[in-house]
């Protein structure tokens, strides 16, 4: 539909596609990024809304925690020097370049 709204109300789960190029992204402001940094996230849970868990329908299949990540690495030196010691290390330790 042409710059237009259509609301299509179904039963779930439901598959809905749209053509690529349907609209432009909006990309975030620096302003609208720092914005989002200090706002508060709202943890609301089912009994919050005055639903059981049953009622919404939602359950945890599975859990698992993310991998530790390798420290960080900080290349002292000179920044000449510590700009050849970066790029070697993204090319050869890396694989990144």
């Amino acid at each position: 539909m042409e710059g237009g709204l259509e609301v299509f109300v179904l039963p779930l789960p439901a598959v809905v596609s749209a053509q690529k190029g349907l609209n432009e992204p909006r990309y975030p402001t620096l302003k609208g990024i720092m914005g989002a940094k200090k706002k508060e996230i709202k943890d609301v849970k089912a009994a919050d809304l005055g639903l059981s868990p049953d009622a919404a329908g939602l359950s945890v299949m599975k859990l698992e925690a993310l991998p530790p990540r390798p420290p960080g690495r900080i290349i002292p030196g000179e920044p000449a020097e510590a700009v050849k010691e970066l790029v070697r290390a993204l090319r050869e330790d890396a694989k990144a370049i």
